[in-house]
């Protein structure tokens, strides 16, 4: 019986292509794009779970108070980890991660080979106690256990030496540090928020061994023994800051973050070191895309599943006559809608196999191809698959099994059966979710050109940042900035500490007459300048006057250059701020405002500006130069200024970035997830229209004759397909209504997100409902139009 069910259900397929093919399509593509959207899920919540001890493992965070306003750190003191482990017998142990000179370029020399590392960290040997890094090469307990000692990774020691053997080999770095390879790790899998190229030991930076509470610089992670609690850890480290930090001085709170938690909910955290930085709600974005995808999809398989079903009345009612049972038709209907979902499960699996590297592009994952065959992705599928089967089977097989053979045979009762209802319900539901997806994807792209297209306060397009960190001394310094200003095609060029976007020393600034604490300031961004740097990066003076030229080495004074935020705390005027001290920012009295800039972007366009300041204290290195050109063949620009870099600094690579490039990748993952929506959604409307157009074929062939009539008696062409047109037009219009409300609180929320963002229209719903309206009368139209042409007389002698 099953292998004739199993011929009838094939031959089914066959007899009616277009149902078959509309299907198969709609339900395969909406399971391949759920898949796809899944997978990114999953990578997402699978981070750092691969850790033998994840579960005991747990980032120190700091919540840093300035002035009432408080941030959240992804460093502590160098101090706190040490500390954790002597004073609480529940830590087991302690690992501080510190990345080179605070997140720049290390240049690295093997010989003659010069190389650019953007990955490179110091890190306690503990870290192998706590983390499960793999050594090819070397014993773990040794590997770090000393100064001037490095492992790499494989991909890295590869790079440099080949199929060599790396241990034992000297590696120069800025031409100030001299490694040996001790070790080769195996590379950190693309689940990992570790994310070093290289690993230095801890005890080579010289001065990060002093214990310090105030410089909250280090990545610090702990292993917990197997009893800790991680509250009364955290109670534990509340008095651990209490006996080590005087109550005027703390300006920070410590706690514990999951290190399962790290990656998806660091999305508000500063100061991370790691480049892996997720954010849950780009990734619940996408798993609600994924749902909605399917539910369209499945939508869409319904809808066609029931119209085919409802031309099958007189089928059923044959079939019961000559002794069919309820229970024979039900397992009948069931295996035809299994063999059509097993058909799309299974082109579904093929569409991800080729649409995989794409999406992993589109992405910037590494998901395998094996992740389809893991188990938990496998029994999804497949309960996905039954879910389907189960819900669009139902109807034929418990619906039209139940009813007696004289009134499926019946005419009127076919009429009268309830699933035009249905299926205009669910007509509803498909595009209210597509017009949903219309208005998200408008607001996302609104939102990110309002970024592009956002005033800064400063100019960063064709500026150039050259690293010059590895230089032996400053007079080659000084030689590539004068070679440099000997260019034509350079405007100006300044060193620094680093530049808008990427940060810069955090320290607080004070009012007069205030107790001098350092939480009741406001937190500072400060970047250590020469004096062009308001040529170079386009500021606007508001009073005062730059930096000078030059400072006498007895001066002790440090003259600051305040933005207009750091003023307005102050409580000053522009023109009265310039003489003034700026309290507790280098010392109480030692900082003078000598200039007053306008305010300007340093941070990303998701939070408000801060307080900032240019200055020419001794405290930070300046390894950037900025170059502000001014031609537009800047490729032969940057020729150029390889070609003087090379000569001048021979030993060093050639490492830059052009400020307005780096200020995008501020927004990278809005971008993604932008780009990810626009093409899903535009899938998810494709199915949408191929379920429209089913029912539009089978409406058209189901009015066949009440069309012919109609032509007799004198219809026009326009009229009837006004008339087929106008009962889809219905549930659109329905669908706009309802969606529009939803998809405002979704935008909304996301938009939260942003300090500077956009004002939802109401156009962008009106161009939505538009759009949906005028997609679904081009998917009808052909259907109609099509039935309207057709010969009268034929349409009445067919039966």
């Amino acid at each position: 019986m099953l292998q004739n069910y199993l011929k009838i259900a094939w031959r089914g397929l066959l007899k009616n292509r277009l149902f078959t093919f509309l299907n198969l399509l709609g339900l395969a593509t909406g399971l391949a794009v759920a898949l796809l959207l899944m997978l990114y899920v999953k990578d997402e919540l699978l981070f750092d779970k691969y850790h033998t001890k994840a579960d005991r493992i747990y980032r120190v965070g700091l919540t840093a108070t300035f002035d009432g306003k408080s941030m959240n750190w992804a460093n502590a003191p160098n101090a706190v980890g040490p500390a954790l482990k002597a004073d609480i017998p529940t830590v087991e142990q302690q690992a501080r991660f510190l990345r080179h000179n605070f997140g720049q370029t290390a240049f690295v020399k093997s010989g003659d080979k010069k190389f650019a590392e953007n990955n490179f960290y110091w890190a306690d040997g503990s870290l192998f106690d706590i983390f499960d890094v793999e050594l090819a090469k070397g014993n773990p307990k040794t590997v770090l256990d000393g100064p001037h000692k490095v492992v790499l990774s494989q991909a890295t020691a590869e790079r440099y030496f080949g199929s060599d053997n790396p241990v034992g080999k000297i590696l120069y770095v800025d031409n100030k540090d001299t490694l040996e390879v001790t070790g080769v790790y195996k590379n950190f899998p693309g689940t990992s928020t570790l994310d070093a190229d290289m690993i230095g030991s801890f005890s080579s930076v010289r001065w990060a061994q002093n214990p310090s509470w105030s410089n909250a610089s280090f990545e610090t992670y702990i292993l917990l023994r197997p009893q800790a609690q991680e509250a009364q850890v955290e109670s534990q480290m509340a008095g651990l800051v209490d006996k080590n930090v005087p109550k005027a001085e703390q300006w920070f709170k410590i706690w514990l973050q999951p290190l399962t938690d790290v990656h998806l909910h660091s999305a508000d955290m500063t100061n991370a070191n790691t480049t892996r930085i997720g954010d849950l709600r780009q990734v619940k974005i996408l798993l609600i895309l994924a749902i909605v995808i399917l539910l369209i999809a499945s939508i869409n398989y319904m809808n066609l599943a029931t119209a085919k079903a409802q031309i099958r009345f007189r089928e059923v009612g044959v079939i019961k006559t000559v002794g069919a049972s309820a229970r024979h038709l039900i397992a009948r209907f069931y295996l035809e809608t299994g063999l059509m979902v097993t058909l799309a499960l299974i082109l579904a699996t093929g569409l991800v196999t080729l649409g995989l590297p794409l999406f992993n592009q589109m992405t910037d994952k590494q998901i395998p191809f094996m992740a389809l065959l893991t188990p938990e992705v496998v029994v999804g599928l497949l309960l996905i698959g039954l879910l389907i089967t189960l819900i669009a089977g139902s109807y034929p097989a418990f619906y039209l099994s139940s009813f007696s053979p004289k009134y499926l045979l019946s005419a009127s009762f076919r009429n009268q059966s309830g699933a035009g209802l249905f299926r205009r319900s669910l007509v509803v539901i498909q595009f209210a979710a597509s017009v949903i997806l219309m208005v998200c994807t408008f607001i996302f792209y609104q939102q990110l050109q309002f970024i592009q297209a956002q005033k800064l306060g400063y100019e960063p397009t064709q500026v150039v940042a050259v690293m010059t960190s590895a230089a032996k001394d400053i007079s080659q310094i000084d030689a590539l900035m004068n070679d440099y200003r000997s260019l034509s095609s350079v405007v100006d060029v300044c060193r620094a500490q680093t530049f808008p976007g990427r940060g810069g020393s955090g320290r607080s600034i004070s009012r007069s007459g205030s107790s001098g604490n350092s939480n009741e300031g406001m937190a500072i961004q400060t970047n250590r300048v020469s004096n062009e740097f308001m040529n170079v990066l386009g500021l606007k003076l508001l009073a005062g006057r730059s930096l000078p030229a030059t400072k006498d080495a007895k001066d002790t004074t440090v003259q600051v250059v305040l933005n207009k935020t750091a003023v307005n705390y102050l409580g000053l005027t522009p023109q009265k701020a310039i003489g003034q001290k700026a309290h507790n920012l280098f010392g109480w009295d030692r900082a003078e405002i000598i200039g007053v800039v306008d305010d300007f972007h340093f941070q990303s366009l998701h939070t408000p500006i801060g307080a900032y300041a240019f200055h020419n204290a001794d405290t930070e290195s300046r390894p950037y130069l900025l170059i502000k050109t001014r031609t537009a063949q800047l490729s032969q620009t940057m020729r150029q200024l390889e070609a003087v870099f090379q000569k001048d600094m021979p030993d060093s690579a050639f490492e830059y970035t052009f400020l307005d490039e780096f200020l995008n990748t501020l927004y990278r993952s809005e971008q993604r997830t932008a780009q990810v929506v626009l093409v899903f959604s535009a899938l998810a409307i494709l199915i949408a229209c191929l379920g429209l157009f089913g029912l539009a074929a089978f409406t058209a062939e189901q009015r066949t004759k009440e069309i012919g009539v109609r032509k007799v008696l004198g219809a026009s062409v326009s009229s009837i397909v006004g008339l087929l047109s106008k009962d889809f037009l219905k549930p659109v219009l329905i669908a706009i209504l309802l969606a529009s409300p939803i998809a405002w609180w979704a935008m909304n929320q996301w938009l939260a997100d942003f300090a500077y963002r956009v004002n939802i229209q109401w156009w962008v719903f009106a161009l939505a409902g538009l759009l949906a309206i005028g997609i679904a009368l081009l998917t009808v139209s052909f259907q109609s139009i099509k039935a309207a042409l057709m010969n009268p007389v034929k349409s009445l002698r067919s039966e």
